[in-house]
């Protein structure tokens, strides 16, 4: 039996990036924690923050895990595939939460130089998060137009697909070089929707034009469209609410809990099938 096919390969390269992924969060903790339990002691309401995060981490961890499976048991394995964009989105998601949580506990402790090379690696990571989602938009903006006649060399699939694939690197390439430029926490703060608000409404339309076409009818297309809907919202009165209630643990778990929920109807679209 070849130990080597492309399923071990595949499998190999995930959890070796689980791993690594996993010891740098363990690093960064280990490195700052005597900070983080002067910061934990300090601040009112910090076990609701970790309580909250780390269930939304855990939880995110199932809904990765799941996917991937799923992926996984599949007889071929492409990165186009409905798992294992889905999988990636959650399991970068749980990096993302990992790294919330540590930034909400030093975020006032360390100096602004090394707060500003932690949001960034955030940053970064939120890119990535989004990058799955983005390439699956893409893919069905792409075959939109295909449909008109102006545009009939994108019926081709391998066409498409490399045409996907450019307009996700140029999308990575500008965001990337926006993160890398940022000089300091508060002009970073101000790239977070200019990336993450596009990109969600991408995402909505993605889900609303496959429901209406009766596409990617391995998922729940409704369920989905209104989930991330649900999530562009409370993305957009983010700041609203952040300045009403202010930078608290109150707002924090709030939040939290919104997402939470959110996501779970997310990960519940992607376990149901479409009626159509």
């Amino acid at each position: 039996m070849n130990i080597f096919n492309r399923k071990n390969f595949y499998l190999f390269v995930l959890l070796l990036g689980i791993v690594l992924g996993v010891l740098s969060i363990v690093f960064l903790y280990a490195q700052n924690w005597q900070t983080i339990i002067e910061s934990f002691k300090t601040h009112e309401g910090s076990f609701g923050v970790v309580f909250v995060i780390s269930s939304r981490i855990l939880i995110l961890s199932g809904m990765a895990f799941y996917t991937f499976i799923k992926w996984f048991k599949q007889e071929e394995h492409y990165f186009s595939d409905l798992p294992f964009l889905f999988g990636l989105f959650f399991l970068l998601l749980v990096f993302g939460k990992a790294l919330d949580l540590f930034n909400d506990f030093i975020y006032f402790q360390l100096e602004e130089s090394i707060v500003l090379v932690l949001l960034k690696v955030r940053f970064f990571i939120l890119i990535l998060d989004l990058l799955p989602m983005i390439y699956l938009s893409s893919e069905m903006i792409l075959f939109s137009f295909s449909l008109r006649p102006r545009f009939k060399k994108l019926t081709n699939e391998k066409m498409r697909n490399e045409v996907s694939l450019r307009i996700i690197l140029l999308v990575l390439i500008f965001e990337t070089v926006a993160g890398i430029i940022a000089p300091n926490p508060r002009v970073l703060s101000i790239f977070y929707p200019i990336v993450g608000i596009p990109s969600l409404i991408t995402i909505v339309w993605l889900f609303y034009f496959a429901r209406k076409n009766k596409r990617l009818s391995q998922v729940d297309t409704l369920m989905l469209t209104i989930s991330f809907m649900t999530y562009l919202i409370s993305q957009i009165s983010r700041p609203l609410a952040q300045y009403i209630i202010g930078e608290s643990a109150i707002f924090i778990i709030i939040a939290e809990t919104i997402d939470l929920i959110i996501f779970i109807f997310i990960f519940l679209g992607f376990y149901k099938e479409a009626k159509y």
